[in-house]
């Protein structure tokens, strides 16, 4: 369809041909007259640690249960295709754009010559660069800059003021006609279901939805037959390649099909939960044991989030702490490298060992964000050790 797509992306960082990623979209399109049509905004899992989140203010945990790049490409496709792609800085969002699409596998051909660039345009209207300068040189609204849907509805008013300070201008027509000659690849459309900030706070109906999808299956033949095989093998919290065999050749023999698997797999943790949850308090122990489980079940995160937000709604006291001893093994992740020198330090004076790497017997990762998707966190929770917040050293 004819018309205008404005984008803004907020990125881990700027390496876009290395290892940062995009971590949130924000999208509106506009009719070839600048009248607005459609938003979408979206956070997307980077597989990796948030980076500055000080400057963009993303959850890591909200970001972590969010659909990667490839499962919304199609999304994305389906509302840009044909349109002038329009951003602030526009070279800038349209490497990071290439790169993921090519990720994703679907090569894109788009450079910013064939992007229109609202920052390169300032100079011609007498506005300074920076978006939220030329915003407040025209009076237009940003309440939340570095909020990608906020940056793209400031940049596409943006644009409008631009149109209509040159109406008799034929580029506007130009750039309409030129962008549906761009030819775009043909990912399939998901209709993949948007995260957005916020999402797994407490008290997130959101979760709660995602919950409500769990069941106690007591209808389906051979279940208490798979369900106690599942629950011998986990004993050890791990599941070795003759012991997923052996799941999977009983459930082929009792006929169970995915979907019925799958549901016995909800159907155990949620029994984990009642369990934990059973003297009333939550720890970061058990915290661990759950998602520890839940991933080697192949759970989604936004499954172990609602999960976990079940938890906590369970029981009437949630600890904290990590009794954490001399001589105990911590790792740190996700923050600067002035405050991991700074948080080292501490936990030394208390008799702590900071281990560079994560392994069997670490005693708990330490984090700005406990949420982060960093490695050492992602291989933390693989072994059931306890991801905490820097409060544990400075509280």
């Amino acid at each position: 369809m004819p018309g205008y797509a404005v984008i803004d992306l907020e990125t881990t960082g700027f390496a876009y041909n290395s290892r940062d990623r995009i971590c949130e979209v924000g999208l509106v399109l506009l009719d070839p007259q600048g009248r607005q049509e459609e938003r979408y905004t979206t956070l997307v899992n980077p597989q990796r640690d948030l980076g500055a989140q000080h400057v963009h203010g993303i959850d890591a945990t909200d970001a972590r249960v969010a659909p990667t790049f490839d499962r919304i490409v199609g999304d994305l496709t389906d509302l840009m295709a044909g349109r002038v792609v329009v951003a602030h800085n526009s070279a800038f969002d349209t490497a990071f754009l290439v790169s993921e699409y090519t990720r994703a596998g679907w090569p894109l051909d788009l450079t910013p010559d064939m992007t229109l660039c609202t920052m390169r345009m300032a100079r011609e209207f007498g506005a300074p660069a920076k978006l939220s300068d030329c915003c407040a040189h025209f009076g237009i609204e940003l309440a939340n800059a570095h909020a990608a849907l906020d940056d793209a509805e400031a940049t596409a008013t943006l644009l409008t003021h631009y149109m209509q300070s040159s109406p008799g201008s034929r580029v506007w027509s130009q750039w309409v006609d030129f962008a549906e000659t761009i030819r775009w690849p043909s990912p399939p459309r998901m209709a993949t279901m948007p995260v957005s900030r916020g999402s797994s706070a407490a008290g997130s109906s959101w979760l709660d939805d995602v919950f409500r999808t769990f069941t106690i299956e007591t209808e389906i033949g051979g279940g208490p037959e798979y369900l106690d095989l599942l629950e011998r093998v986990l004993v050890d919290r791990r599941i070795s390649a003759d012991e997923r065999r052996a799941l999977d050749g009983l459930a082929r023999s009792l006929r169970l099909t995915k979907p019925e698997v799958e549901g016995l797999h909800r159907s155990y943790m949620m029994m984990v939960v009642d369990a934990v949850c059973e003297d009333d308090l939550l720890t970061p122990g058990e915290r661990a044991l759950i998602i520890q489980l839940a991933r080697l079940l192949d759970l989604e995160d936004i499954e172990v989030e609602a999960l976990l937000a079940h938890a906590t709604d369970r029981v009437s006291a949630i600890s904290s702490e990590v009794a954490l001893v001399s001589g105990d093994l911590v790792v740190l992740t996700g923050m600067s490298m002035a405050r991991k020198v700074e948080l080292t330090r501490l936990a030394e004076s208390r008799g702590l060992v900071v281990w560079p790497g994560v392994k069997k017997g670490v005693a708990a990762v330490i984090a700005q964000d406990p949420g982060t998707n960093s490695g050492k966190a992602k291989k933390a929770r693989d072994y059931g050790i306890p991801v905490v917040g820097e409060a544990i050293l400075t509280g």
